[in-house]
């Protein structure tokens, strides 16, 4: 019932007001449904108090707004709304997360890989466990897709509630910098609270590297809330990254450190990392095992330390962590590997900052390839700022560059290439076609060398302008790899 919902919000005021039974929440007046609850969100671009009427009109049977508006539903006005559609959410399908082990992960890079380590071990250690990430939620092999690393948070709610009547007992969640300002993990009371690490991005949104820290700390604060229910969780945190600790010098709860520095509670040693898999001693206190991943490249370690250090911070002992760390095939499109026969090797990868992609290919030159031929772009509406950084290091460590779209969304791609162009002191080539980009880069690659293809990794679309159009990385290398298989056959 209404009534029972509205009890854990601060009310304002309200009119017309009338006990009903409330069949769901929306937040999207386009989804409405009869007998919802409207909730208006101010998101980044659109308000949803603009959407009022398309919400009575699909069938709202009342409101949730920020300010005062006249309608014959019942009306309620609340400071905050976004916070009001979390808590409203948690109380219509009866807090699921807070019968789950719930943990976060937040961080630039990494978030994807490492929940899926962290999920494969809660799996093995705890039984089934929910995943909810930038590839997709889902308990289960197969996920369904996701517009956002972070849902909403009345879609979060209603993901957990599914989770529970799947049988899991954990979910894991990527928490984006956005989410945590925008209010959608509000009533959410994390176990755990995973930080990678701090790099530049999404400054198109927070204006700058102390705005963008300050968002990911709203989620690493929420751990000690005094108003939590549950006990205060545990922040694990990389001990290497220089701006995580200084959020970390900050927080007053307790926490679990990892790296490859003797001073890591949960640190690795005597790495190896190569085409064939990633190795590598995982000590957690005074237990020590070798851990040999399937997941490639010398960052998937440092993935595996984070997944490694919240499952110890949970009680996990070291013999579940490596049997869940080992069986995790791939995380789709995080180094994914493509090959023939007497061609080059190529990668597919989600880097789309510039630590992500300096990362990338510095690791891809240690390999030693005899060339490395690079695709990638900027995505448009995005930060301008990373632009000529990531065309300096792509030309830096690459010995080609093909310079490509990459989602341009409704910004000139002609200017987004100028501008990496503008980073760039020696040869790059620009093919704007992504797909013809792609096939240019491995035709004419030979074997001994390496194509990485760089910024999209899993996405299944490019968007242009306002359309979102069918597009995948690694589908566009498998053409040109068949293409090429088959010439070097005739």
């Amino acid at each position: 019932m209404l009534s029972e919902m509205i009890e854990s919000i601060h009310v304002k005021e309200m009119s017309n007001y009338n006990d009903l039974e409330i069949t769901g929440i929306s937040i999207d007046s386009r989804l409405v449904e009869e007998g919802e609850l409207y909730v208006a969100v101010k998101g980044y671009e659109l308000d949803g108090h603009d959407f009022i009427e398309q919400a009575i009109g699909r069938g709202a049977a009342a409101l949730v707004l920020g300010r005062s508006y006249e309608s014959a539903l019942p009306t309620i006005i609340v400071d905050d709304t976004a916070s009001a559609a979390a808590l409203l959410a948690r109380t219509f399908f009866g807090d699921p997360a807070s019968k789950l082990i719930l943990a976060g992960i937040t961080g630039t890079n990494g978030k994807t890989s490492a929940s899926f380590l962290l999920r494969s071990i809660m799996s093995e250690a705890r039984g089934p466990s929910g995943l909810i990430g930038t590839v997709g939620f889902g308990s289960g092999g197969d996920l369904s897709a996701a517009t956002n690393t972070t849902p909403s948070s009345v879609d979060l709610f209603g993901i957990m509630s599914e989770f529970l009547e799947q049988g899991c007992t954990s979910a894991v969640v990527e928490v984006s910098s956005h989410a945590a300002v925008q209010g959608r993990i509000a009533g959410l009371e994390f176990d755990i609270g995973v930080f990678t690490n701090i790099s530049r991005d999404h400054l198109d949104y927070h204006g700058s590297i102390e705005e963008y820290v300050a968002a990911k700390e709203i989620f690493v604060t929420s751990l000690v809330d005094p108003e939590r229910s549950k006990e205060p969780g545990t922040l694990v945190f990389n001990i290497d990254d220089p701006q995580v600790l200084g959020v970390k010098s900050r927080f007053s709860g307790s926490a679990v450190s990892f790296g490859f520095g003797e001073d890591a509670v949960v640190r690795g040693e005597n790495l190896v990392a190569d085409l064939e898999g990633t190795s590598f001693d995982l000590v957690c206190r005074d237990e020590r095992a070798r851990i040999d991943l399937k997941l490639l490249a010398a960052f998937s370690a440092y993935n595996a330390l984070a997944a490694a250090a919240a499952a110890h911070a949970l009680g996990i002992g070291i013999k579940s962590i490596k049997r869940g760390l080992e069986m995790v095939e791939r995380v789709p499109g995080r180094f994914q590997v493509l090959s023939i026969d007497r061609g080059p090797k190529v990668v597919v990868d989600y880097a789309h900052t510039p630590d992500a992609l300096e990362r990338l290919l510095t690791f891809c030159r240690e390999l030693g390839p005899d060339r490395i031929t690079t695709v990638f772009g900027c995505g448009g509406d995005r930060d301008r700022g990373k632009r000529p950084i990531m065309g300096r290091i792509a030309v830096e460590i690459s010995d080609d560059v093909y310079v490509t779209d990459d989602n341009p969304r409704t910004e000139d791609p002609d200017r987004i290439i100028e501008e990496i162009l503008s980073g760039i002191e020696g040869p790059a080539q620009v093919e704007r076609d992504r797909g013809s980009a792609i096939r240019k880069a491995i035709m004419g690659a030979d074997e001994g060398e390496l194509v990485v293809i760089a910024g999209k990794g899993h996405e299944n679309c490019q968007i242009i302008g306002t359309e979102r159009l069918p597009f995948n990385d690694v589908q566009e290398a498998l053409a040109a790899l068949k293409t090429r298989e088959v010439g070097d056959q005739d």
